[in-house]
């Protein structure tokens, strides 16, 4: 098995979510899969801890953050992940 080494700092991602949401599951499995080819810091944030937070993603969870960009990420492969981060923090 080859391991895999990363010279870049990682890249934050915020993940907003909300427990017990699978395409949320999803999105974050497929965020640790990009992971494996470039070094991620994955911040996951549950939107229902925080009523303002709740009030502006409940109806787009999942969503990815890389500062002020935004994804909506619910069914996205991991390549449009990838490529997304690759436009926002190259």
């Amino acid at each position: 098995m080859r391991l895999r080494t990363h010279r870049a700092p990682p890249v934050t991602v915020t993940l907003y979510e909300r427990v017990g949401c699978h395409l949320c599951e999803e999105t974050h499995r497929a965020l640790r899969r990009v992971g494996l080819d470039r070094p991620l810091a994955i911040e996951r944030v549950d939107i229902a801890r925080d009523p303002a937070l709740e009030l502006r993603y409940v109806v787009r969870i999942p969503v990815l953050a890389v500062g002020t960009a935004e994804l909506d990420a619910a069914g996205l492969p991991d390549r449009d992940i990838a490529a997304w981060l690759m436009q926002v923090a190259p």
